[in-house]
């Protein structure tokens, strides 16, 4: 989807809104291996809804990491539902409806209607009603303009959600993708009560013995094409069988290997059980690696995607450094 074709947001909340309203029962979804913008957004619409009474399940495939179990009403968090039928399913932070995962994507798209929210705006974009903003650094932004627009009151627990999306999406404000309205939000967000140092600690420096033993281990497998332009490394099911880690303990880990200097591109390959490799990318701004994701029917942002291949470890990995390096610019 191109950026002339992003519906407005002074036309598509109002819309959101008007549905929310209408519906009785709701379910609410995020992106598989979620991250602290895809529980702080959904988590935090639901809570502002509170007022309304509304019948609303929050599911996540691969349900809360340890990491995000501080946010409030990730008690809430369910990983399949009982139930089948959903006046109103809400897609948050996905980017493309399969990005749910395949045990939640059923329930939502039985749904009678469908709104996506969310920052990454793709050719996958898809629902009823597309609350869609590619400025903005976080899908967290867009779901307080959808709150404020509501007049729904914000308390402690939903500006906790809400700024540890911000701060997480944002890389605390270190990111390319900060603009004036991230602080307006964000201060917003502190005087309704966030508390970005206590955030901050469970996000940042709360790592379990596991997932530290996790960084060592992968941090060493780390591997450069020639030139530096291309880093990766790789986290083998033999090592989370070993050091007894998951998945959700390699939380952050990506941004280690993109952190080496001179790198335009860093990659992170997750083995997982079944014959999968999950597989994290971030660019420094010259490689739009959304565009790579979508090659293996993943997808994200410019500078932050992911996605899965049914492929060994070995073979998954030169195919995406072989799509990285063939989308990378000449050197000029």
């Amino acid at each position: 989807m191109s950026q002339d074709t992003i519906p407005d947001l002074l036309t598509t909340i109002p819309q959101a809104a008007e549905a929310i309203r209408q519906a009785r029962t709701m379910v609410f979804a995020c992106h598989v291996n979620p991250d602290g913008d895809a529980l702080g957004s959904m988590i935090g619409l639901a809570l502002a809804l509170a007022p309304l009474n509304k019948e609303i399940t929050l599911l996540s495939a691969d349900g809360v990491p340890e990491m995000y179990k501080f946010l409030p009403g990730s008690e809430l968090v369910r990983q399949g539902s009982e139930t089948s039928e959903f006046d109103l399913a809400i897609v948050l932070d996905s980017g493309d409806l399969s990005r749910v995962g395949d045990s939640v994507l059923p329930i939502v798209q039985r749904a009678a209607k469908t709104i996506d929210v969310d920052h990454h705006v793709t050719a996958n974009s898809f629902g009823d009603i597309r609350v869609l903003n590619s400025k903005a650094a976080s899908t967290s932004e867009i779901v307080y303009a959808l709150v404020q627009y509501m007049d729904l009151p914000i308390d402690k627990a939903i500006a906790t959600c809400l700024f540890t999306g911000v701060i997480t999406d944002t890389g605390s404000f270190r990111f390319q993708n900060v603009t004036p309205n991230t602080f307006h939000v964000a201060a917003a967000l502190l005087e309704h009560g966030a508390p970005p140092a206590y955030i901050s600690e469970n996000v940042f420096e709360n790592r379990s013995f596991a997932a530290t033993k996790m960084l060592g281990a992968t941090l060493s497998t780390l591997t450069s094409t020639p030139d530096g332009r291309v880093i990766w490394a790789h986290a083998a099911l033999e090592d989370f069988i070993a050091l007894g880690a998951t998945d959700e303990d390699t939380e952050g880990i990506v941004n280690y290997v993109r952190g080496v200097r001179n790198a335009e591109v860093g990659v992170f390959f997750r083995e997982m059980p079944g014959g999968s490799v999950r597989i994290s990318l971030r660019s420094r701004d010259t490689v739009n690696v959304a565009e790579i994701a979508q090659q293996f029917g993943g997808g994200g942002h410019k500078m932050a995607a992911g996605c899965s291949v049914a492929h060994p470890l070995a073979k998954a990995e030169s195919l995406v450094i072989g799509a990285v390096i063939a989308a990378l610019p000449a050197v000029s």
